[in-house]
């Protein structure tokens, strides 16, 4: 029933199913291998996205400490024009002040012990 050219064309399908056969499970293997690799993937990503999350609250603490810190820096520029106002009140008016109760005191005096 089955001649010898049947027999060579069975034997030529039968060695292409199996290199099919072969390529499927490369196929296979190489999908599943992707699959893993894409798993690991998705885990970095998730560690990456959370680092960054971490970042981002860290960096939102920062600049509130820094305006923290900006606005005490403030403050004691204040306090030095402050203090420096003073002191220059102290070094100007107050001399002068003394100086002119002093002389009217003495003034005073003379015209009491003039009388």
């Amino acid at each position: 029933m089955f001649g010898q050219d049947s027999k060579i064309k069975v034997a030529v399908l039968e060695e292409r199913v199996k290199i099919h056969e072969e390529m499927v499970e490369r196929v296979d293997a190489a999908i599943q291998t992707l699959s893993e690799t894409n798993q690991n993937i998705c885990k970095m990503l998730a560690v990456h996205d959370e680092r960054l999350d971490q970042c981002m609250r860290e960096d939102v603490t920062i600049v509130e400490k820094v305006g923290k810190i900006e606005v005490k820096i403030e403050e004691l520029f204040k306090f030095r024009w402050m203090a420096a106002g003073i002191i220059a009140f102290c070094v100007f008016v107050i001399p002068i002040a003394t100086n002119f109760v002093t002389s009217a005191f003495k003034a005073n005096i003379e015209n009491v012990r003039n009388k």
